[in-house]
């Protein structure tokens, strides 16, 4: 029990002692004095406590903020400081909600994007029963894409289990009849084999690729690496036979060198006005290296007919911010 309160009870107690013991008035009255002082020294020990009080409560506070992380020194206001690896559309731009929170845009892509990817959300998506390793909103950017070129030859690499051929096919018998167009599919694995071992488990009903018809309508299948002679005869072959548009959609391998190669390989086949998509750009920040992303960079260098287009990023959101390339001449 405190000293607070016990007080109450001494008082108690000494007033007791006093009407039992004490019978002259001028005991009552020194023993009055001396209740006198015991309350006045309470008072003191109340307010010594409250001073007490304030004091740790100013040392927790000082304590919190010391634990602040050096992240955290660099929050202005509500909102952090915009990282530099950021390359998002309005990135920059705070978004103040209903509920009093405010957040940098970058953030909130961001975060969604390492969502997306840590919880391999990739491998949750289809197109048709094939999976297609998309996010909704690249799908949706995608198909706008190719249906404003509406290109007579896809170059489609990194085939996987023929989630993105599909897509593509499917917009493709939109506007051309089979015989009419292609999509040449790369991959130096056979479609019936998935990179994800977890593919199964998040897509539990995606089906095999070639039991859809568009697959045999559109689709030629090579298993080679996209740079190999087999691959590319494929794709002078179908260029040769359709003509253009060519659009080349860049999304095998995604170690920096694998990508720099296919930019600069694959460049000069792309129509003017189409579009090479270099896709999951995402990568370089996420693993904190060169990746996709930096061989878009390098490889504008010497192909400066290339321009990046953000005006494809329409939705904010996208796997392949700065890997919309739009050729100009």
């Amino acid at each position: 029990m405190g000293l607070l309160q016990l007080g109450p009870f001494l008082l108690l107690a000494v007033w007791a002692y006093t009407a039992i013991a004490m019978e002259s008035h001028e005991h009552h009255l020194h023993i009055s004095t001396l209740m006198m002082k015991v309350e006045g020294q309470l008072e003191a020990i109340q307010t010594l406590q409250d001073n007490i009080k304030k004091t740790l409560e100013e040392i927790r506070a000082a304590q919190s903020g010391a634990r602040t992380t050096s992240q955290q020194a660099a929050c202005l206001g509500n909102t952090y400081s915009l990282d530099t690896k950021s390359s998002f559309v309005m990135k920059d731009e705070i978004v103040t909600m209903n509920n009093g929170h405010s957040i940098r845009m970058d953030d909130i892509l961001y975060g969604y994007d390492w969502v997306f990817e840590s919880k391999r959300l990739f491998s949750a998506g289809s197109w048709l029963g094939v999976q297609n390793q998309q996010d909704p909103a690249d799908v949706a950017a995608i198909q706008q894409l190719v249906w404003d070129i509406k290109p007579k030859v896809i170059y489609d690499i990194g085939t996987n289990v023929g989630g993105s051929a599909i897509l593509f096919a499917h917009i493709m018998s939109q506007y051309a009849k089979p015989g009419e167009a292609t999509i040449v599919s790369v991959d130096p694995k056979h479609y019936s084999i998935n990179w994800d071992d977890a593919a199964k488990q998040l897509c539990p009903k995606c089906t095999s690729v070639d039991s859809n018809p568009l697959w045999n309508n559109y689709v030629q299948f090579v298993q080679a690496r996209s740079v190999e002679p087999q691959a590319i005869a494929a794709l002078e072959a179908a260029i040769a036979k359709y003509g253009g548009p060519v659009l080349i959609s860049v999304d095998g391998w995604h170690e920096y060198p694998e990508v720099y190669e296919e930019c600069v390989t694959f460049a000069k086949y792309v129509t003017v006005g189409s579009y090479m998509i270099v896709q999951d750009t995402k990568l370089d920040r996420i693993f904190n290296k060169p990746g996709p992303r930096q061989a878009v960079y390098d490889c504008l260098v010497n192909n400066t007919n290339f321009v990046i287009d953000k005006s494809r990023e329409v939705f904010l959101y996208t796997q392949h911010s700065d890997g919309f390339l739009r050729r100009e001449h």
